[in-house]
């Protein structure tokens, strides 16, 4: 079949992988000007770890694998509480965990596939129309095409779910949060023998501090809002973060005053939960329609799990392209919405909204090695893989 993917990143290069492997004959298209820069820190595990074997990828995840010591844990004035082997937390996925860059991830895979991609930077979808077995598509360079299957992996705010399925509006939930990263060049001299993952929690903010190559240094923040913003300009942000974090101490005031809009990610912190994720042959793979939240994490991994069963089906099915995206959205989407149950309670336990929460998640933590414990923290990452549904 001849099939579009909008979307260049994690589920869309994944979904190509496997596309053609069965021979399809695919075209990818990305907003983008150019694949992103590193953006922020992920965890790991499940399904992305298991599509990520079936790759053969592992020994490269393990390159790009950040391999910190402990997980170090500050109050609101940066004196550290407690901390945890790094080790400990693995051992609750069994070892099958890594920690790297989300763009680390799309560069690799991204490698593994450039001198077989048909792929164009810089364009996105602006109208789809389609019939029975064919969707005509415009591009925003003026040309068009007709593929058997348009696939919309180009995230929570995408263009082909607009398109296709309506306005984000009645597919967004929004859990009162928004999340800010960015990458400092020049680290504060106060962290110059940092050896772990530091993370600040006061009720209602986190802010997230880790070394990364080049001894450059990343950052994360989650807080939580009142009414959501008007938008997502650095301006905004640097605006809001601000406001949020102006009572913090320890070194956040100097990582506010050295962030650049260059390299400012800003978004809120929102759920997409559709009704059915494809419409005649129009589907939608990845964030675009199974975001569980960054605050739940696992949206990489879920992309990988969900685009290698898409792909898994379509080979299935051969030409009965309508089954084949029905058994995929049954095969997943209730995985999806477990994860997302489940996000909805981490929300409330990552960004604590009171100093007893944050003292009863702080027990918690310090019991990882804990058999209690651990049964909790891995019900709250739902850590079960769809590969093995």
């Amino acid at each position: 079949m001849k099939i579009l993917i909008s979307g260049a990143g994690i589920a869309g290069l994944t979904l190509s992988f496997w596309l053609k492997l069965s021979g399809h004959d695919v075209t990818i298209i990305e907003k983008s000007p150019s694949l992103r820069d590193e953006g922020y820190m992920i965890d790991f595990f499940g399904s992305g770890y298991d599509v990520s074997e079936k790759m053969q990828l592992l020994k490269d995840l393990e390159k790009i694998h950040y391999p910190i010591a402990r997980l170090a844990f500050l109050d609101a004035n940066g004196r550290e509480k407690f901390s945890i082997a790094y080790q400990s937390f693995r051992k609750l996925f069994k070892g099958r965990h890594f920690n790297f860059m989300r763009g680390d991830l799309e560069r690799l895979l991204y490698s593994k596939l450039q001198d077989h991609l048909n792929l164009q930077f810089g364009m996105i979808v602006e109208s789809v129309q389609t019939e029975a077995n064919k969707v005509h598509v415009k591009f925003s360079d003026g040309t068009t095409g007709v593929f058997d299957l348009v696939v919309g992996a180009d995230g929570v705010h995408s263009q082909i779910r607009k398109l296709v399925f309506g306005e984000e509006k009645h597919f967004s939930r929004f859990m009162g949060y928004y999340t800010a990263a960015f990458i400092l060049d020049h680290p504060p001299k106060s962290l110059a023998a940092y050896d772990a993952f530091y993370t600040l929690t006061a009720p209602e903010r986190l802010v997230g501090v880790y070394p990364i190559r080049g001894d450059r240094l990343a950052t994360f923040f989650v807080f939580k809002v009142q009414h959501p913003v008007n938008d997502y300009s650095f301006e905004t942000a640097e605006k809001e973060l601000h406001n949020a974090y102006d009572e913090i101490g320890w070194i956040v005031p100097e990582l506010l005053t050295q962030c650049e809009s260059s390299s400012m990610y800003f978004d809120e912190v929102a759920q997409i939960d559709m009704p059915t994720w494809s419409r005649s042959r129009v589907v939608l793979v990845g964030d675009a329609c199974q975001c569980v939240s960054l605050i739940a994490g696992q949206g990489a991994s879920m992309a990988m799990g969900g685009a290698y069963i898409l792909a898994q089906e379509l080979a299935k099915a051969g030409r009965d392209v309508s089954v084949a995206l029905s058994r995929y959205e049954q095969r997943v989407k209730p995985a999806i919405e477990k994860k997302q149950e489940a996000g909805r309670r981490l929300a409330r336990w990552f960004v604590p909204g009171n100093q007893i929460q944050l003292t009863i998640r702080d027990l918690v933590i310090r019991m990882t090695d804990w058999p209690i414990a651990n049964r909790l923290l891995k019900r709250s990452f739902a850590s079960e893989s769809v590969i093995r549904c």
